[in-house]
């Protein structure tokens, strides 16, 4: 007998209806962040310049979100509002999904795991908005919705219909399978389908449909090269708790994370308490691909650990725990009488409510990135070429904003300048290859692309006009010999640091904070030169002494300026106080590294407290 897939009360359903609308909101609101950020800015150029579809990989799941913001642009609509359907697109599919599961197929327990899926562990994920993997999740969790319903499953033409997202889901993202195969294997147990012969010719059509996908890669894609399981199970033998990417999944499970320790727990519990060997599998099944997932994607990201791509790879662990959770634990707690509904109701509507703060809490780092690039976009509109070159050892020197993709700002410069008028469009290169770019973008006939050099005829000008005019180098080296590096600081011993904000007077031992502040230079001596590749760069340099100039025991902090400074140029340093309470000067200035510190300082007295 299959268990009821409707909770006793409506309110679990309208709370994660409540849920989607929040993040509805959200992504109406913070649309720059999310689509005028990494993949998407790149997408929605190329949209402009193509007219055309960017389906990666064969993951034609993409097509429900990247179709309707196409036609936005084929019709021409303005590019502001073209981001802002871009980022809603993805939330009103997810949407969709959810009503389709909660009143279309009437499976509110997995309704509620749509929305689980997207505030119980994912946070960074939110704002990289453009993965396939939450996109194959939730076409994996519609399919999951109809199935589940039926036992034994049967021979009619909504099967059928079900059946053909199987090759979606699988196609949507490599890893797809494993999730496949967790739901298939819980349902299996979870109604009993010993003898249920159609249901495994779905496990059959996922594994000819991932052998057909595993033939298609060519060898050397991207996706090829990403396969790095097996080597690195060699590679790193047996010290896999010692990788990098093990200490920031131990760190996600103390804070973003914490929801999935918590709910192993409580499944753990609620499983043990049943005291039959089919409940048993069951958690077990839970441990296995709670861990056995965690495990490959550890060792398999063991040389990439960006948190944003991790979160993003890890969010299928939110259907391991949800699933059981949704059909089983909540319907559990419903049927303690009239308290337990309710006490059903407000759990539901606790963890909601704390993961969408949480989720918005996230914004922070960035809309610094965006609030940066304005920054950016700003202070390079002095120039007439605006187009320009800089080095990634220049931006976001601290990491301090979420601007972790620099492959991407040309595109995000361009989306975010030009989004009120394409004359006003702005464009800034990110490389290594500074020179080689720079011979490319001296002939105005080249249009410098994240990935290659393309004739300026290619960039749409409806969208983006821009003039004819070479790049401009906006990281130019400083003098490299001693003594013209003398001289050049000498003559610059005129530049002004000052302080935007109030500088507090107190600050907690080893406490991490921020502080904005700003360049100055004399008009005769501009550019201050900001470049890196050079022996002895110049450098803002952060250090606290004790009195008498002596040493604290917190490093100097030497970081690059972010661009040449011409106009007064705001840049954010962090800064760490010293361990050890008491007394200290704050000397922020100058410094040639490896050779010698500017008489260029700003100082200021702090005191360091327990």
């Amino acid at each position: 007998m299959l268990l009821s897939k409707q909770y006793a009360t409506r309110w679990p359903v309208l709370l994660g209806l409540l849920a989607m609308l929040v993040l509805a909101a959200l992504a109406w609101h913070f649309y720059l962040e999310r689509a005028a950020y990494y993949d998407l800015a790149w997408h929605t150029y190329v949209y402009t310049k193509t007219q055309a579809l960017y389906v990666q990989n064969r993951r034609f799941v993409a097509i429900v979100t990247q179709w309707p913001t196409l036609m936005a642009v084929r019709l021409g609509l303005p590019l502001d509002q073209v981001l802002r359907l871009y980022s809603m697109m993805f939330v009103s599919f997810y949407l969709a999904i959810f009503l389709a599961c909660a009143y279309w197929l009437r499976n509110e327990a997995v309704a509620l795991v749509v929305v689980l899926l997207f505030v119980l562990l994912s946070t960074r994920a939110f704002y990289w908005a453009q993965s396939e993997m939450p996109q194959t999740l939730v076409v994996l969790l519609l399919f999951y919705a109809g199935i589940s319903r039926q036992a034994p499953i049967q021979l009619k033409f909504s099967t059928l219909a079900l059946a053909a997202l199987v090759p979606v889901i699988i196609f949507g993202y490599p890893i797809a399978i494993i999730p496949f195969l967790f739901l298939w294997s819980y349902d299996w147990l979870l109604n009993k389908r010993f003898r249920d012969k159609p249901y495994y010719g779905f496990l059959v059509l996922a594994f000819l449909m991932y052998g057909l996908r595993a033939m298609l890669i060519p060898a050397g894609s991207y996706e090829d090269t990403q396969m790095t399981f097996k080597p690195n199970l060699i590679r790193f033998f047996p010290h896999y708790l010692s990788l990098e990417s093990f200490d920031i999944f131990r760190r996600l499970c103390a804070r973003n994370f914490i929801a999935l320790p918590i709910s192993v727990v409580v499944l753990t519990v609620f499983y043990l308490r049943q005291r039959n060997w089919l409940a048993t599998l069951r958690l077990g099944l839970v441990w296995a691909f709670v861990g056995g997932y965690a495990f490959i994607t550890i060792v398999t990201r063991a040389d990439y650990t960006e948190v944003t791509y991790l979160e993003n790879l890890l969010l299928p662990l939110t259907i391991f725990i949800a699933v059981p959770l949704a059909m089983e634990v909540l319907p559990a707690l419903e049927r303690a009488g009239a308290r337990g509904k309710w006490l059903a109701a407000g759990l539901v509507g606790l963890v909601l409510t704390v993961r969408l703060g949480v989720l918005w809490y996230q914004h922070i780092p960035y809309t610094a990135y965006q609030q940066w690039l304005r920054q950016l976009l700003a202070y390079t509109r002095q120039f007439p070429e605006r187009k320009y070159l800089m080095y990634p050892d220049n931006v976001d020197p601290q990491t301090l904003r979420a601007g972790w993709p620099w492959w991407a700002i040309p595109s995000e410069t361009m989306v975010l300048s030009a989004r009120h008028s394409p004359d006003s469009v702005q464009t800034v290169r990110v490389d290594w290859s500074i020179d080689y770019l720079a011979e490319q973008g001296a002939n105005p006939a080249n249009f410098l692309e994240p990935f290659g050099v393309e004739p300026a005829s290619t960039v749409s000008p409806v969208y983006f006009r821009f003039p004819q005019t070479p790049y401009r180098v906006i990281n130019s080296n400083p003098p490299q010999d001693t003594v013209a590096l003398n001289a050049y600081i000498k003559a610059h011993r005129g530049v002004q640091l000052a302080l935007l904000d109030s500088l507090p007077t107190t600050i907690k031992a080893g406490e991490q904070t921020t502080i904005p502040v700003e360049v100055r230079v004399p008009e005769q001596l501009r550019p201050l030169h900001s470049g890196t590749r050079v022996d002895h760069p110049t450098l803002v340099r952060t250090v606290f002494f004790k009195p008498h100039d002596w040493p604290s025991d917190t490093a100097p902090v030497e970081v690059p300026l972010e661009v040449d400074v011409w106009q007064p140029w705001q840049q954010t340093l962090r800064i760490q106080a010293p361990q050890q309470p008491g007394q200290y000067t704050l000397d922020i200035g100058l410094i040639s590294r490896n050779y010698r510190t500017w008489p260029v300082h700003l100082r200021r007295t702090i005191t360091v407290t327990k």
